[in-house]
């Protein structure tokens, strides 16, 4: 009989298809059993997601594995659907066995409606309410309804603007409730009708609007450039909402189990305090860097127990997924969440060392860190660095995203890209922060440079697996996009102007720099050693053709 839905507390068996409940849902099905403090909830598998595409509907049965599932989450919960005195509040999560950040759809806070709003905000929640209901307006109209989210930006901007203020934690509730009032209006508009009041028929459509995304531009894209195939299906995770925007105790973020650009054995990441998950990744905001401990507003210093906690569960992750881990969490009112982890992506010169690290560490063998090696980081890590004995212009410093040194052309969009690829020369993509919708102007460009975002946000994770040089958060940017150029300080730089991104430090350079070849490091040098046991020919010099014909032994 075929089966649906798979519970979190459902156990892992020999039998489970990885490939039916996809990547996330595997890893939280796993992080689960570990008895790690992870959200109720439960996978759509593939199965069921394929059946709906054939007969574009949902059957009986399914309908009635959902609901089952959904009443297991509320009385383990306590929290009922549609209850306004303690409601339970969903997000509707994409998963496929193959990562693919960003580029999915996923929609947060399934089930708020205004009768449950009005009563989360009594007792001084006000602004959490309003907060929350206007991010799920917003969020639920653009995956289900294609409303545009610029105008709901807009809306939020010009009150902003008109109240003389620039941020949205500056808003009172009585501020955000206003704000909320006109996205419904906004909604009414667009799609011809009220925004819906049923819990139930917003976690339908969100179901469906999110295994949609498969097939949009994106995600397409992505597959095509990673080499992805179309087939292997799409699970759909549904969660229990924890909310790091509750309350000054409560944050969201995303750790590295150890740091994706050096591989040095310390956690590495970024927060948000009153945030959601989709604030830190997005790269609409800068986050704060977690490692961060010079003052009172550190991390450490807010939540010394939490980050105690983070610390033992990303080495119990690492040990146990046998790689560095990519972890988002969220804290709500001093209590930790963990909603995701993956194995994280790794720059050449980090994954080298992880790699020999591990070994040494006994957490795997040689055999398998070589198969682990990827051959594009080989070829990565022979590329050039800045030559130092030039004099160059600093124009500013962001945050160093993705390793790599690249002089190039500066574009704002596809079409510019293109234009300087007809010219034979090198790209660099500026944009104020990246849409995943921008994956194939990344793809196509040589450098990426944004001047928000932060170095766990979509842009910088798909950078690091292009291998393309970039550097997020360059605050100090004004961008221009209608007039196509950029403000730095007093210095305006134009569309094909050319300038210099170092991925390795953060730092954008006037003009073109001179490069030169680096130095294997110790840990590739190891690595190299490993190969040369195995292969045992001494007339192969190639580092790339040692490690391949290796691998190619040990398959």
């Amino acid at each position: 009989m075929t089966k649906y839905i798979h519970a979190f507390s459902d156990p892992i068996t020999d039998e489970i298809d990885h490939s039916l409940i996809g990547n996330k849902g595997y890893n939280l099905c796993l992080m689960h059993g570990m008895d790690l403090p992870i959200p109720e909830g439960f996978i759509i598998n593939a199965n069921a997601t394929k059946e709906y595409k054939i007969q574009n509907k949902f059957s009986d049965k399914f309908f009635d594995e959902l609901k089952n599932n959904v009443d297991l989450i509320q009385d383990k919960t306590n929290l009922q659907i549609g209850n306004p005195e303690k409601p339970l509040i969903l997000s509707v999560r994409s998963g496929s066995m193959i990562s693919m950040p960003g580029m999915l759809d996923t929609i947060l806070n399934v089930g708020l409606n205004q009768e449950i709003v009005k009563t989360l905000a009594k007792n001084d929640n006000g602004f959490f309410a309003y907060d929350t209901w206007r991010r799920f307006i917003q969020m639920y109209s653009h995956v289900v309804y294609r409303v545009d989210t610029y105008d709901f930006d807009e809306i939020m901007e010009n009150y902003l603007l008109g109240a003389n203020l620039s941020a949205v934690s500056q808003l009172d509730a009585e501020d955000l409730e206003e704000i909320c009032k006109m996205y419904l209006d906004l909604f009414k508009e667009r799609v011809g009708e009220d925004f819906p009041e049923d819990p139930y028929q917003q976690i339908n459509k969100s179901i469906i609007a999110v295994l949609n995304s498969w097939d949009n531009e994106r995600a397409i894209s992505y597959r095509n450039i990673n080499d992805i195939p179309d087939n292997i299906g799409l699970a759909v995770t549904i969660q229990r909402m924890v909310f790091g925007n509750l309350n000054d105790k409560s944050a969201s973020g995303v750790i590295f189990s150890r740091n994706p650009d050096t591989g040095e054995d310390k956690i590495k990441g970024e927060y948000l305090i009153e945030s959601q998950g989709e604030d830190v990744v997005s790269g609409f905001i800068t986050p704060k860097n977690i490692s961060e401990k010079g003052n009172h507003e550190a991390f450490i210093n807010i939540f010394p127990d939490i980050y105690s906690q983070i610390n033992i569960i990303s080495k119990d992750l690492e040990s146990h997924f046998g790689f560095v881990q990519d972890i988002e969490f969220t804290i709500e009112s001093n209590k930790l969440w963990i909603l995701q982890s993956r194995d994280a992506e790794l720059n050449a010169q980090a994954s080298f060392k992880v790699l020999s690290d591990f070994v040494n560490e006994k957490i795997i063998n040689q055999t398998e860190a070589l198969k682990l090696i990827k051959d594009n980081h080989i070829e990565k890590a022979f590329v050039p660095i800045l030559d130092d004995s030039q004099k160059l212009k600093s124009l500013t410093k962001g945050l160093p995203a993705s390793p790599g040194v690249v002089s190039g052309l500066v574009a704002f969009d596809f079409e510019g890209i293109n234009r300087i690829k007809n010219k034979g020369e090198k790209s660099i993509l500026i944009l104020i922060e990246t849409n995943t919708n921008d994956i194939k102007a990344m793809h196509a460009s040589d450098g990426i440079l944004t001047s928000r975002g932060g170095l766990t946000s979509h842009a910088a994770v798909v950078a690091r697996g292009l291998n393309k040089p970039c550097i997020t958060g360059a605050i100090e940017i004004v961008i221009n996009p209608k007039d196509k150029n950029i403000s730095i300080n007093d210095k305006v730089i134009s569309e094909f102007d050319t300038i210099t991104l170092d991925g390795h430090s953060g730092e954008v350079f006037e003009g073109i720099a001179k490069t030169k070849l680096q130095e294997p490091t110790s840990d590739l040098k190891e690595i190299l050693d490993w190969c040369k046991e195995i292969v045992s020919d001494e007339e192969i010099t190639d580092p790339l053709k040692i490690i391949s014909k290796a691998k190619l032994k040990l398959e």
